[in-house]
């Protein structure tokens, strides 16, 4: 399926939503603009800005509301010792207007390098006047840019200095850098000396080391040899593969409905001469959206006004029509004809999926339908024969998925027949990372944690509680060491993975590398997914320093496995033990000044003293020794 120019051709008329209109930075609100003092929209040379030596004109741009409209502005070139170059003033008219001091007339050409100041003042009909004054630096740089010169720092390097090169307007350029996937940064001198950026948050704009709360390495993940744009006004910056391919554009963004028309989660890639294309975006019948250079508006975007397939530079929000349903849709746009295309990929979320073949009850005539466990994920206990199956989707062939490994693999959309070994299984497809498993079922009495860094090694499961949502969680102090998951005491179904402190488990899976301290645990043995959450231990009543308001949280002994202590000074009164500062889990007794706690147990009289407390969440064994 196609979304084309055809299908375009009979969208219905768009309208532009206040929160995707985007706009040149020279436009103004005149509408809303009724008796305000006059603005400066613009002005080049810019506050602080860089003009390349040479023949340049001094522009400013004005305006005002129709109420008081403008009247006259001056505008006046210094240099560095506020000796005037050259002044001009003139008369304004409407809502709008401008200045400009062409260079011939005070020989921009011949002007040094070095910093100027310029003063602007702008005056409307009722008398109310705005002025400004600022410095600029006309550069021998190429182009006009903030920074005289840029480099890049990261482990790559050493943490070094390659310069990178002024190529357009505030931008800077390195080509066939090969990032190792490790931390970087932009520097603008090779020792660190001023200022320098980062992007942590890995969303597209760097940030300043100078800006409040400093900034952090840029560590995204990119890898092999690739270019780097920076734009030195906008702190925006693009990595793209090193392909020697023509744009104009810098990069570009999916902006729209279903992301409040901001962000970089859905960035384009620069494929070929002009084209670029987003591999996958979900649409619902309704969706806004537009192209934009920025994940914001504040670069050109792009929309549609005729609904014709070629979009306008600041056109009309794009509208996927209610006459299509939910689907996965790839994009592709030309930033030249500015022609662009969606492709229909597949459904968003299928009515019903299934599993069919010889190997199932029902042969290759119906599917044995498969339970929805939410967020792509499809499981079913089910026994099979010897032979083959598939995996569908609203019983039918429309969307399938197959493959050639069992009892796990890759599912593959009209792929091959799954080769099926006769016998009871848990089967799990998950159709958003297209992965598939077939795990022996054995019937899931119980479900424990084993180990030389649990509290019974490899002899002796330390059990898990069945939450009654699919998963099993138990909070156990744990050694540095090894660790799996297993059913009903013995290895016929068990879990591992070499992933720490989550992961995926798999049947037969690695053993899990553990350190040491004391965990929330869960597993879902569907999924096979594992979490070892880091929990605190605390002691609270109205005989802690605390009172029933706060914990005392307790200190991990390194050399007893689940123990932790602390030397508190108490009161008469009583208390309990409990985990991450919530009543989930806790434990108390009614022995005193030692005892075994229970789960939910009485409160703990105290009397008062100084005592070091001890407790340990395997044994529940607690101790209060002065």
């Amino acid at each position: 399926m196609q979304f084309t120019k055809q299908l375009l051709s009979w969208l219905p008329m768009f309208f532009l939503l206040a929160l995707a209109t985007g706009c040149e930075r020279e436009d103004f609100d005149i509408a809303n603009n009724t008796d305000f003092p006059p603005s400066i929209l613009s002005s080049f040379p810019s506050a602080n800005g860089r003009v390349v030596a040479g023949d340049f004109d001094v522009r400013v741009i004005f305006a005002d509301g129709t109420v008081s409209p403008l009247a006259s502005a001056t505008v006046t070139l210094m240099d560095s010792a506020m000796n005037v170059i050259t002044t001009q003033s003139r008369d304004l008219t409407g809502i709008q207007d401008s200045l400009v001091i062409e260079g011939s007339s005070f020989g921009a050409a011949d002007l040094a390098v070095g910093v100027y100041n310029l003063d602007i003042s702008v005056t409307d009909a009722k008398g109310q006047t705005t002025e400004t004054a600022f410095t600029f630096e006309i550069s021998n740089l190429p182009y006009p840019a903030n920074h005289d010169a840029i480099f890049i720092a990261g482990a790559f390097n050493g943490w070094g200095a390659d310069p990178l090169t002024l190529v357009s307007d505030n931008i800077w350029e390195i080509q066939n850098v090969d990032l190792q996937g490790e931390a970087w940064k932009l520097k603008n001198c090779a020792d660190w000396c001023d200022e320098d950026w980062g992007d942590a948050q890995c969303n597209g704009f760097m940030v300043s080391n100078f800006a409040d709360g400093g900034n952090g390495d840029t560590q995204c993940g990119y890898s092999g040899l690739v270019n780097i744009r920076f734009n030195d006004q906008t702190l925006s910056y693009s990595v793209t593969p090193a392909v020697s391919y023509a744009s104009n554009t810098q990069s570009l963004y999916l902006l729209g409905t279903f992301n409040n028309f901001e962000g970089s989660e859905y960035q384009f890639a620069l494929v070929d001469d002009n084209r670029w294309v987003l591999e996958e975006v979900l649409l619902t019948p309704g969706d806004q959206f537009k192209m934009a250079e920025m994940p914001d508006f504040q670069g050109i975007n792009y929309g549609d006004n005729e609904n014709d397939g070629i979009a306008e530079r600041y056109g009309s929000n794009i509208v996927y029509p209610d006459t299509e349903a939910e689907g996965y849709y790839s994009i592709t746009f030309n930033d030249r004809s500015l022609a662009y295309e969606l492709t229909f990929l597949r459904p968003a979320a299928p009515e019903s999926v299934g599993i069919i073949g010889d190997a199932t009850p029902n042969g290759w005539d119906s599917d044995t339908d498969m339970t929805d466990e939410g967020n792509g994920v499809y499981t079913i206990t089910i026994e099979l024969t010897d032979g083959v199956v598939k995996f569908r989707a609203n019983d039918n062939w429309d969307l399938n998925w197959g493959g050639t490994e069992f009892p796990n693999g890759t599912a593959v959309v009209n792929g091959g027949d799954i080769p099926v070994v006769a016998g009871k299984y848990k089967v799990t497809l998950d159709i958003n990372n297209l992965t598939y498993s077939f795990q022996e079922d054995a019937g899931i009495a119980s479900i424990g944690l084993v180990g030389d860094a649990t509290p019974g090694g490899w002899d002796n499961d330390t059990p898990l509680t069945d939450n009654g949502d699919g998963t099993w969680s138990a909070l156990i102090g744990l050694g540095t060491g090894s660790a799996k998951f297993r059913a009903n005491g013995n290895w016929d179904v068990n879990w591992g993975a070499g992933d720490f402190p989550s992961g995926t488990g798999t049947q037969g899976g690695a053993d899990i590398p553990v350190t040491a301290g004391i965990y929330l645990i869960t597993l879902n043995p569907v999924t096979g997914a594992y979490s070892f959450t880091p929990a605190s231990i605390g002691i609270i009543g109205d005989a802690t320093p605390g009172g029933w308001d706060a914990d005392t949280d307790l200190t991990l002994n390194p050399d007893v496995m689940g123990e932790v202590s602390g030397q508190i000074t108490l009161t008469d009164g009583e208390a309990k033990f409990r985990a991450n500062d919530a009543w989930d889990y806790d434990w108390g007794g009614s022995e005193f000044p030692a005892g075994t706690a229970a789960f939910k147990g009485p409160n703990i009289p105290v009397t008062a003293g100084t005592y070091t407390v001890r407790f340990n969440v395997n044994t529940l064994a607690y101790n209060f020794d002065e």
